[in-house]
C-alpha cells in the first residue's frame, strides 16, 4: 500500500470535496463556488476550536462556504497556504517572519501569505515552581528548558527571546507535547516552561497543573522584548491581571504573541471583505460560540494586533477602514 503524507491528505481533501460537489470540468465555477479549506489545529486545542467557530461565522452569516481541517498548527497552516492547499489559517505572530522570509521550516520556499484579523493573544512567558531558586532569565543558564514541541510556535518565540539574552546555546533545551511539557514541570523533570493563557484565561492544561503545583512567572525584560521584536516582528508582550490569572500576584508584564487569520493574496477581495464583515457584524454570535478563546471579537481588537511589517488583505482593509479601526502604520496589500 502506498502511504500518503501529512500534505497529500489534505491536498486530496480540496480536490475530493470540489469533483463530489460540482463534478469534473466546471472550470473558473468551481473556483469559485468550491468549500474554502481553514486551516486550525491539533484536534481539540485551542487554535482548532478558534477556526471551527470562525468557518462556522464565515458559512453561516457570509456569502461562501469554508470548512475547518485539523492541522498541526500555525506553522504548518503558513507551509500549506504558501502551497495552495489551504485558503485561510490560524497563525501566530511569529509564525510570520520565517514563514515570510523563506527560512527555518521554509527554507527556500517564502510563503506570500497576508493578514486578515487579529483575534487573541497568548501569553507564554517563562514559568517555574514556585519553590524553584531561578529567579530571572539570568539564572537559566545551564538549566533545563521545554518550550513545548520543537515546531511549535511558543518554541519560536523561546528561542527568539533567549538568544536576545544571549541564552540560547546556554541552556539546555527539551521537547514535548503540551501535556508531556507541563507533565515534566510537576515532576521536576524540567526547571522552566512556557505560560498558556489565551488572552489573560489560563489554558486547561494550566489550570490542571495548578492544581498539583505552585507556579511562577519570570520577569520579562521591556528591553529584552525589544531586542527579540527586532529579530522577529511578532514577538509581543501583553500584561496580565490577577482578574484573569488568580495566580499572579498584581498585574503582570509577560511574553506574548498574538492570533492572526491568515490567508494568500490571490482569494478575493469579496470573499474576505465578506468574511470579516460576517464575523465582525455578527460578533455577539461568535462570542457566544467561542467563549473566553474568542472573547475579543470586536472591531477594537480587529486590527490590534496586526502587524505593520507584512501586509493586510485588501478585502480585510476595506471593512477597516469602512469601521473607522484601520491604524495608519498597517499597509494594506496591493
Amino acid at each position: 500500500m502506498t502511504k500518503m503524507n501529512r500534505r497529500k491528505v489534505l491536498s486530496g481533501i480540496g480536490a475530493v470535496t470540489g469533483l463530489t460537489m460540482f463534478g469534473p470540468g466546471v472550470g473558473s465555477a468551481l473556483a469559485q463556488n468550491r468549500i474554502m479549506q481553514w486551516g486550525s489545529s491539533s484536534l481539540g486545542s485551542t487554535g482548532y476550536q478558534i477556526i471551527t467557530v470562525l468557518a462556522a461565522a464565515a458559512s453561516k452569516h457570509g456569502a461562501g462556504r469554508h470548512a475547518s481541517l485539523s492541522t498541526a498548527g500555525g506553522a504548518e497552516n503558513m507551509a500549506l497556504l504558501g502551497e495552495g492547499i489551504l485558503d485561510f489559517g490560524q497563525s501566530t505572530t511569529t509564525d510570520w517572519y520565517p514563514a515570510r522570509s523563506g527560512i527555518g521550516r521554509y527554507d527556500g520556499n517564502p510563503v506570500d501569505a497576508v493578514q486578515v484579523m487579529s483575534y487573541m493573544i497568548w501569553q507564554c512567558s517563562p514559568m517555574v515552581r514556585a519553590d524553584s531558586d531561578i529567579n530571572t532569565i539570568e539564572d537559566l543558564k545551564g538549566k533545563r528548558v521545554m518550550p513545548a514541541a520543537a515546531g511549535g510556535a511558543t518554541n519560536g518565540l523561546f528561542q527568539t527571546y533567549f538568544k536576545a539574552a544571549g541564552l540560547q546555546d546556554e541552556v539546555e533545551w527539551t521537547y514535548g507535547s503540551w501535556g508531556e511539557t507541563y507533565d515534566a514541570l510537576a515532576a521536576g523533570a524540567v526547571d522552566c516552561i512556557p505560560s498558556l493563557l489565551t488572552s489573560g484565561d489560563p489554558s486547561g492544561v494550566m489550570q490542571r497543573l495548578e492544581a498539583s503545583t505552585d507556579l511562577r512567572i519570570l520577569p520579562v525584560s521591556e528591553d529584552l522584548i525589544a531586542k527579540a521584536k527586532a529579530q522577529n516582528p511578532g514577538v509581543m508582550a501583553s500584561t496580565v491581571s490577577p482578574k484573569t490569572w488568580a495566580g499572579l500576584p498584581g498585574d503582570t508584564f509577560m511574553l506574548s504573541f498574538g492570533g492572526v487569520l491568515a490567508t494568500r493574496p490571490d482569494i478575493s477581495n469579496e470573499m474576505v471583505y465578506n468574511i470579516v464583515k460576517a464575523v465582525y457584524d455578527n460578533a455577539d454570535d461568535v462570542k457566544k460560540r467561542g467563549g473566553v478563546r474568542l472573547k475579543h471579537i470586536d472591531l477594537d481588537f480587529a486590527t490590534r494586533f496586526l502587524m505593520p511589517a507584512y501586509p493586510v488583505h485588501a478585502g480585510a482593509a476595506q471593512y477597516f477602514k469602512e469601521q473607522g479601526v484601520w491604524r495608519d502604520e498597517l499597509k494594506e496589500h496591493v
